[in-house]
This record gives structure tokens, sequence and C-alpha cells, in this order.
């Protein structure tokens, strides 16, 4: 039987410690809140994170109230460590005598990792849930509004030689941390010069081609070695489990790292050099041999890896070794993300419901239905409507989400004629017979779906040869042809909407998520956090979503005005 929580408890509060906190002004946001929210759910919530032996932790109450002064100021771990032993007002919230300064900044990270991204999460729900009681949110007549906001955690890049380098270095150093004796057999069977070489600023243009083809050799030679027998049998004995699992995420990074930068030079195939290849002598031994035999590769032969052009790796592609996750995307034509993307459900009302990061590459409508339907199934809440710019109004959202039925108000994608010319528009559809009738009178002779572009194209081949309206419309000499796309009724239904009064007065008021946007970017440090894997960002982002549904709380609920009141008002 599992023996019961104790969490740590402070001796009884000596008349020291009243009499400081007696003759302190109430706070203007700690002080409602501590009064306004029931924190001790976390203690519950968190009791399978700790045994019933041994010495007795700190209750999670106490640390998720640490976790939200820290993004509250946008701290760091060891500054929220000073804010803690230096700022009675932050002490009488957490509950802390005057002279208390155990916390240390190690004890705030390590607490955060423990938690991870769920329990953090559910700690978001067990909040809105008592703003929920209050009456803060929930009027059936509310909407959802939804938009995203570029999250840069200021990523270092690289080429691609140094980024090869660094994702075959973490498979060395975490098998030399995790497996040592395995590690040994790696620095005695290969040659790795490559992985920790430098190349100068002024090195040749042909010393770079061949130490970028050694370099990329080594790598997959470094992957093929995992594969012999003799590795392979030690490795599936590896008694670590998780670790051997992050070695085969590693392995897998490298090997994608490999795909999208290095491509074989000349007329061989596309196969990876194998372990062979680096030395035709070579034998690999088994463990237990006396003498292994190395092996090497001569990069002043041949060029056998050469690097990809810029303009033709993967769009989606791996732009660091550390944070494999993170992606580059555009926010404008000129701008561009690179790392994530935070995206943000919200009440009309201002409340957060829901925040996610993403991949910066990522489209922001995927995660559209996903997040409003988690939010639909759990609260039981219909909201009016969902609204969102035109990122969110594609045809393929709408239908999904009109299934559980909520309605998207959004502006509709426009159908442009990137020619300048007769926009498609002009074209007539017959449902009928399923064809387009140009302004000239003639019909489309023949059609192609395409399911990548989710729709059909109408072409009208040699009946523009003679048509005396060609110049006016097309520039193509196959003819004039208009894209339909599958969602075309779905668009003309959201086009009526967003027309009428209400739709007009609902699309009103999406910019109500601007504020909300600014609170998490700038406010709480989202825009340029200091942490940047994505599980760690993701942390960020729904402790950010509880800081702003506090101050939400407190503007509502609240009498204390902003600023301190120094003196009582005389009767």
């Amino acid at each position: 039987m599992r023996s019961p929580i104790r969490y740590k408890t402070f001796d009884q509060i000596s008349f020291t410690d009243m009499l400081v906190y007696s003759n302190l002004p109430k706070h203007p946001f700690w002080s409602p809140v501590a009064e306004k929210v029931d924190f001790t759910f976390a203690d519950s919530l968190c009791a399978f994170l700790y045994s019933g032996r041994g010495q007795h932790p700190y209750a999670p109450s106490l640390k998720l109230k640490i976790h939200l002064v820290q993004v509250y100021y946008a701290l760091s771990d060891r500054l929220a460590e000073e804010k803690v032993i230096g700022d009675l007002f932050i002490k009488r919230f957490l509950g802390l005598p005057v002279e208390f300064f155990g916390f240390d900044h190690s004890t705030i990270a390590l607490d955060r990792q423990r938690m991870g991204l769920g329990l953090f999460r559910a700690c978001h729900l067990y909040i809105l849930a008592q703003m929920y009681s209050l009456g803060i949110w929930g009027d059936r007549d509310e909407s959802w509004i939804m938009d995203s906001f570029p999250c840069n955690p200021g990523l270092a890049m690289v080429g691609a030689h140094r980024l090869i380098q660094q994702a075959a270095l973490r498979v060395l150093q975490h098998l030399k941390r995790s497996y040592p004796a395995l590690y040994v057999l790696a620095q005695q069977a290969l040659l790795l010069d490559a992985l920790a070489t430098r190349l100068s600023s002024q090195t040749q243009k042909h010393e770079q081609l061949l130490a970028f083809s050694k370099l990329a050799t080594q790598a997959h030679a470094l992957l093929e070695w995992f594969d012999t027998p003799d590795v392979a049998e030690k490795f599936s004995q590896w008694t670590n489990v998780s670790a051997q699992q992050k070695s085969l995420q590693l392995q897998a990074i490298l090997r994608r790292v490999l795909s999208e930068n290095s491509r074989p030079s000349g007329p061989e195939d596309g196969s990876s050099v194998p372990l062979e290849a680096a030395s035709p002598d070579s034998d690999v031994h088994s463990a237990g041999t006396t003498e292994p035999t190395r092996l090497s590769t001569d990069p002043t032969e041949a060029i056998a890896y050469e690097k990809i052009p810029r303009a033709e790796r993967p769009a989606n592609r791996i732009i660091s070794a550390s944070d494999p996750n993170a992606r580059i995307g555009m926010k404008t034509s000129t701008k561009r993300i690179k790392g994530y993307k935070t995206q943000n459900l919200c009440t009309s009302s201002g409340v957060v419901l829901d925040v996610r990061v993403i991949p910066a590459s990522e489209h922001d409508r995927e995660a559209t239905f996903d997040m409003v339907h988690s939010a639909l199934t759990f609260w039981r809440i219909r909201p009016q409507a969902l609204l969102g710019d035109t990122c969110y109004g594609h045809g393929r959202q709408r239908t999904r989400l009109q299934s559980v039925g909520v309605e998207i108000v959004a502006p509709v994608p426009p159908a442009v004629n990137p020619t300048g010319l007769y926009p498609n528009s002009q074209f007539q559809y017959e449902r009928e017979n399923d064809v387009y009738r140009c302004p000239n009178g003639n019909t489309s002779l023949r059609k192609k779906h395409n399911p990548k572009l989710e729709g059909t194209q109408y072409y009208f081949g040699k009946v523009c040869g003679k048509c005396p309206l060609r110049e006016e419309c097309t520039a193509n000499p196959s003819g004039r042809s208009v894209f339909r796309s599958d969602y075309s009724d779905v668009y003309q239904r959201a086009s009526a909407v967003n027309a009428s009064i209400e739709g007009q007065a609902l699309l009103r008021q999406r910019s109500r998520i601007e504020r909300k946007n600014a609170e998490l970017k700038n406010d709480c440090g989202l825009g340029r956090p200091k942490t940047r894997s994505q599980k760690a960002l993701g942390i960020k982002a729904i402790l950010a979503a509880i800081v702003v549904n506090l101050k939400l709380m407190v503007r509502c609920l609240s009498t204390v005005k902003h600023g301190f009141l120094r003196r009582s008002r005389l009767a």
C-alpha cells in the first residue's frame, strides 16, 4: 500500500512575521490572487510524483506559485531565487517566514522538469474551472478566437558542415555518458577525426569540399557501425531502456540531417557509404579482440559526398541538432521566424483556454480542429463561433468544425489570378453539366482533380484559339483554365455570413486576441524566450496562460485599485 505523502510544513508564524506582513499594504495583484484562487489542488494532483518515505518534499502548490511568480516577472531561475529571498510581497503570497531562503534555482528547474507539460496543463484546467465557477467565462453567447504569434528562442544558425558535426557528436556524447563500453569500441573501430575539425575562413574551396565529403563519410560510417552484428547485439543488451531509446532518436536525427544536407557525388547511387567503404581491407572486430582494425578514409582521392545547395534543401529541414523540432517559417514575405509559433485559443472575454507551441514551418490552420475540439469536449461548452484571420478560414477546417457544431467566422481565402487578367469570378460555373462558361460563352472541355490542392482544374483548351477575348483572358499558349476548390460551396456560405450584420459584428471581435498575444509575447517573455526546446517552451506558454488569466480575474473581481494603499482611510 502506498504511503500517504506528507509535505514540508513551516513552523508556526512568528510574532515578527505577523508584524511585518500586517504592516505591508495589499499587493494589487498577489493579494487578490491569494484570496480568490485555491492552489491546494496541486498537492493531490502531483502526489504520485513523490514517495511516502524519506525527507518530506515541499508542497507542489507552493512550487506552482513560485513558477507563476517567475513567469509574471519574466525571470530566470536564479533571478526567481533572488525574488523569493528578498521580496516580502512574494513571501507573503507564498506563505513563507520572513527569514526563509531555502529555495535555490536548481529546485525550481528540477521541479519544472519533474512535473512536465501534462501536469502544468492540468493545473491550467483547474484554475480555468475556478474562473468558470466565479462566472468570468462560459457565457453561451461567447465566441472563441484563435491566432498565433512568432516565438524566436535565439537559435544559433549554423551551416550544413557544422550541423552534421553537431548531430554526430551528440550521438557519441550520449553513448559516452550512458554506455561507456560501447563508446570505447566506437573509438577503436572508427576514424572520427572529421567530427572535431574546424575549418578556418582562409580554407580553400577544394579543401572545404574534401573536408565535407570526409565528414559525411565518417557520419554515415558511424550510423552503419550500429548495424554491424556485434555492435547490434551489444546495443540490444543495453539495460537502460530510456537511454537506448534516446540513442535511437539521436541516430535518426543524424540520419535525417545527412539526407537533407548531403548527397553522393558522381554517378554513385544514393545509398549510404558502407562500413567497408571507409577502408576496403579493414575488418570490424567484435568485443574481446586484442587489436581491432581502425576504419579510415582518404578524402584526397575523391569527393564521395557533396553539399546540397541551399535552394534545393527541404523547406521543413532540421536547423538545430540540439533542438530538432525547431523550423524556419515565414511571418511575412520578407520576415522569417526561426524556431516556433505559439497558437492561442481564447474567449471573446479574454480568457485563454489553450496554448500550443508548434514548429514555425507548420501552417496555423493545422492545429485549429484539435485545439477547439479538445476544449469543446472537455468543457462541454459550445461557442457562438470561432473567430480567426484568413489562415483559419480554409475549407477543410470549416468542414471539420461544422461536423461538431462550431462555425468558423473568418475571411474567405481570395481566389486571385496571378497574371492580372480575367479573374475566376468572371467565369460562371454550371453545376448541372459540371463545366465552366467563359465571358465569351464557351464552355470548358476537360477537367482534372488535384488532390494536393483539394480542387479541380477546368481547361478550355482549343476553344481559346480563335476567341476575341484571348489577350485579355490568358497568356497561356494551351488556353485558359479555371480552378474550383472542393470547398467552393462552403466558401460561398461563409462569404454570405461574413457579409451579414451578425458576421461583421463577430469579425470586429477578432482584434481582442491581439491584446492577449501582446501579454503572452511581451509581458511573459514568449516572444524571445530564454528556453529553446519545444517542451520547455510549451511549459512556459502554459504558465504564461495561467498568469494572463489570473490578471483578468483580478481586473474583473478585485476592488483594489492599481498601486498601493499606503494608509487606511479615516472614518
